[in-house]
């Protein structure tokens, strides 16, 4: 290094005691030492996580984080020491996911294969694009995803990619459909096509669907919602009614996405029956399977993706349900070779006709090896072990749903699919026949005091979980508490101390409502709406049926 270089710290990091410069003495020795620092922070962080006083969350604000948290970026560099007090506080102040009160999201914890399979692919720090710079993890995923699709049924040709989480793999679904469809499109864009592509989900289906309509320019206008029935899931008659709608308008009817698995209540569209349909009508058939298309794992449970076979496409996240790391997703197709050919445009720097160079098949470059992550799981647990896994958080979220329709004060939406258990905590004193005499009220008060419960649990940090908007055949709901029982770690006494905290948080919830709902009119003078009203002290707490746009309890 010449003389006049730039000086950076220096620290001794060579067994010889040498000293050289830190961004040029990345050895094994430094890795040995990092490791070590890192192996006792994570191995505290997930003891502490099962411990019956651990927290979730040590929740702050923005503002408080920022002065928490070591976020500056300067023009020295703090070395590796420098580097613990932030690891600490980087571990202390984020969502402890290991902790079983974690019932916010459709993933849970990993697991320690999962967090050694990161590391080994940090350190290989592949780019899984070609073959010949990632040949044993190329071999990996095609492995898993071959694995994959025939327990999906889609046939021997059948394979798949990873992608970068679920919204991804449906987005290179439908990329792939219309490449595949209309390859003019492709290159010539829309202007020559002359008609509107219409892509069909049901109102329940994930945004991403209309994320990918938007980012293709479809519109999302052409993203027709097919209504769905009183448990989540789509209505194969309204399917057909729209579908034919379309052709009437002159419209190309181009892509259906069933969903097995509804982000929110966990519900199964009918997917055979959309299958036969998507036949009839020679429309693209794409399964969002990215929470439930896992249960192929479940002897008792696959029935709910009966009809995956006859898929195009077929979208499944390890990460949620199976508890790989994030991300961890795969897009699947009943030919693997598909994807190459509908999204290769050559690339001749990089791809050479080889067909194992994945990321030919796709719209990016650079590629994670994300399979490596599943691969290692299914490695040490095996079928029988996923299995295991779902069982038990069935088994709990049957548990919770019995504990909430066996409460007074409490009220399940519909009885789980899956693993999501939906309900509402109704305070006693909020007046029941409100429901009927007003529902746009009731739906606002209990709206608004579920999302106060919530903000008090969250800072709170004892459990850490949802809640969410719907609507329900043709009802909106109140905003409602979602729960989701995933975690292998999650036992009945959890769940009994959930019922607990959502009680123990709603402490004065009416008070704090009546302070925050003074509306001023001509009759109410200012007063409090709730303090005009005749407050029923008993609810009947069964589950919720949607009635003549009323819920029937």
């Amino acid at each position: 290094m010449q003389e006049n270089s730039t000086d950076f710290p220096r620290v001794c990091c060579a067994t010889n005691g040498l000293q050289e410069e830190p961004i040029l003495c990345q050895d094994a020795t430094e890795l040995d030492a990092l490791i070590s620092t890192m192996k006792d922070l994570m191995v505290e962080h997930v003891d502490n996580s099962r411990k019956p006083d651990a927290f979730v969350i040590d929740y702050k604000s923005p503002e408080e984080l920022k002065k928490l948290v070591d976020l500056e970026l300067s023009e020295e560099g703090i070395g590796i020491d420098g580097l613990m007090p932030l690891l600490q506080n980087v571990l202390r102040y984020s969502v402890n996911t290991w902790n079983p009160r974690f019932m916010d999201k459709l993933y849970a914890g990993t697991n320690p294969v999962g967090v050694i399979s990161e590391m080994l692919i940090a350190l290989l720090n592949a780019n899984s694009h070609v073959y010949h710079v990632s040949p044993v993890l190329t071999l990996i995923e095609c492995a898993v995803s071959a694995k994959l699709a025939k327990m999906l049924g889609l046939g021997e040709n059948s394979g798949g990619i990873t992608c970068a989480g679920g919204s991804f793999s449906n987005q290179l679904a439908m990329i792939t459909a219309r490449n595949h469809m209309f390859p003019e499109i492709k290159a010539q864009g829309y202007n020559q096509f002359g008609k509107k592509l219409i892509v069909y989900t049901s109102s329940a289906g994930h945004y991403s669907i209309v994320k990918t309509a938007m980012a293709l320019g479809l519109g999302s206008d052409n993203v027709v919602k097919v209504s769905c029935d009183d448990e989540g899931r789509m209505k194969v008659d309204d399917l057909v009614r729209l579908i034919n709608r379309s052709i009437s308008l002159g419209d190309t009817p181009f892509f259906i996405n069933a969903t097995a698995g509804t982000t929110v209540l966990g519900a199964f569209d009918p997917l055979r029956p959309i299958g036969e349909i998507a036949k009839r009508y020679n429309i693209w058939y794409h399964i969002d399977g990215s929470w439930g298309g896992s249960l192929i794992f479940s002897e008792n449970k696959k029935h709910l993706v009966d009809g995956s076979e006859m898929a195009d496409t077929f979208t499944l996240n390890p990460h949620k349900m199976l508890g790989a790391p994030q991300q961890c997703s795969f897009l699947l197709a009943r030919d693997h070779r598909i994807f190459a050919r509908s999204n290769s445009l050559g690339a001749g720097y990089l791809f050479h006709g080889n067909e194992y160079d994945l990321g030919n098949g796709t719209v990016g470059c650079g590629r994670r090896s994300d399979s490596v992550k599943f691969f290692l799981g299914w490695k040490v647990f095996g079928i029988r072990g996923y299995e295991a896994r779902i069982e038990h958080a069935l088994k709990m979220a049957k548990y919770l749903a019995n504990l909430v329709s066996n409460h007074p004060r409490f009220r399940l939406i519909i009885e789980p699919p899956s693993l999501q258990i939906c309900f509402w905590y109704i305070p006693e004193g909020l007046p029941v026949e409100l429901e009927k005499k007003d529902y746009n009220q009731y739906k606002s008060k209990l709206s608004e005091i579920t999302k106060e419960i919530h903000r008090r649990i969250v800072h709170r940090g004892r459990f850490l979980f949802d809640y969410s908007p719907l609507t329900l055949g043709r009802l909106e709901l109140p905003l409602f508490f979602r729960v989701v029982v995933n975690a292998p770690s999650v036992n009945e006494a959890h769940l009994d101390e959930l019922i607990e905290e959502i009680e123990s948080m709603s402490a004065g919830i009416l008070e704090w409502l009546e302070g925050e709902s003074m509306i001023v009119d001509g009759n109410m003078n200012g007063k409090p709406v709730m303090a005009n009203i005749d407050r029923a002290s008993s609810v009947n707490n069964n589950i919720c049926v949607v009635r003549d746009g009323f819920i029937d309890k």
